[in-house]
């Protein structure tokens, strides 16, 4: 009896606009849920694929920047190695030409005082004899 009852709301629910069939009102619901279930899951899913595709667009600037960091310092301790080495080439030549100079006031405080008067003469006129022989 409840099926006649039910039919018999509906076609008068359909001719008069202010009844409404609670059966139909209760399709339409449940459809709608269903529709509405769908689009949520959906947005999850699509929810989701975006969170992964972050995570590894992440993961690649990630290793990106690393890449460059590594790169950045191996040419920064490389410049410093050049630098140190162009520094200790100065700092050696420096002395070298610091041990000269001293070598040479040295050598010429002892010749000094070794060599009297006569023996400077002599070594002038070697000298002049040497450069005289290297013209001719």
């Amino acid at each position: 009896m409840r099926g006649g009852r039910s039919s018999r709301c509906c076609r008068s629910a359909s001719r008069s606009s202010t009844r409404r069939c609670p059966k139909h009102d209760r399709e339409q619901a449940e459809a709608s849920l269903r529709d509405y279930t769908a689009k949520l899951q959906a947005a999850h899913a699509e929810a989701a694929a975006l969170v992964e595709e972050a995570r590894r667009d992440a993961e690649r600037l990630r290793e990106d920047i690393r890449q460059k960091a590594r790169t950045e310092a191996d040419n920064t301790l490389a410049n410093a190695q050049r630098q140190i080495q162009l520094e200790t080439s100065r700092a050696l030549e420096q002395i070298r030409k610091e041990a000269v100079d001293l070598s040479v006031m040295i050598a010429s405080k002892i010749i000094q005082r070794n060599l009297t008067k006569e023996d400077n003469e002599r070594l002038i006129d070697d000298a002049l004899k040497q450069v005289e022989g290297r013209r001719n």
